[in-house]
């Protein structure tokens, strides 16, 4: 599962334009709605457009990741980021999959922060709606941010 964020430029074609270049990767099996929200700390910014896909691909996570950061780079993301939380056109991030547990330097699967931000958990609900933590067996349908206030804007 992907997390797409984007809150610079058109912020709806860059995830749309995202998803075009990971489906030159991997097949997109699902999309989640589009939601608005504000930015997770950082300085002064423009809100966000987040939504996720479930995807499947011959590529390892790592390999998946490399990919991923390099469609950010063709989309004018640079890394590492001159503000730390600072705006960007487009933010990719390998969010969970379903049994997978990862800890690399690099990586860490399901993302360490997921079940902290209905940002990034709300999409993922929409695609998987049964999704558990595969470390423990929660229901992320179950947690509090799953149910928090979140605004859909548009289909991906």
């Amino acid at each position: 599962m992907l997390g797409l964020g984007a809150n610079l430029g058109d912020r709806l074609e860059n995830l749309r334009r995202t998803v075009t270049a990971i489906e030159s990767m991997a097949t997109v099996l699902e999309r989640s709605d589009v939601y608005e929200t504000p930015p997770a700390g950082g300085p002064p910014q423009p809100d966000y457009l987040n939504a996720a896909i479930a995807v499947r691909a011959s590529l390892s996570p790592s390999e998946l990741l490399e990919r991923c950061l390099a469609i950010e780079r063709s989309m004018g993301r640079t890394r590492p980021d001159a503000v730390r939380n600072g705006p960007r056109p487009i933010d990719i991030d390998l969010l969970w999959g379903e049994g997978l547990v990862l800890a690399e330097p690099s990586l860490e699967l399901p993302h360490p922060r997921l079940v902290e931000r209905v940002f990034a958990l709300r999409p993922l609900l929409d695609v998987a709606p049964d999704a558990r933590d595969p470390r423990d067996g929660t229901r992320y349908a179950d947690l509090a941010t799953a149910r928090a206030s979140i605004r859909r804007v548009a289909a991906l």
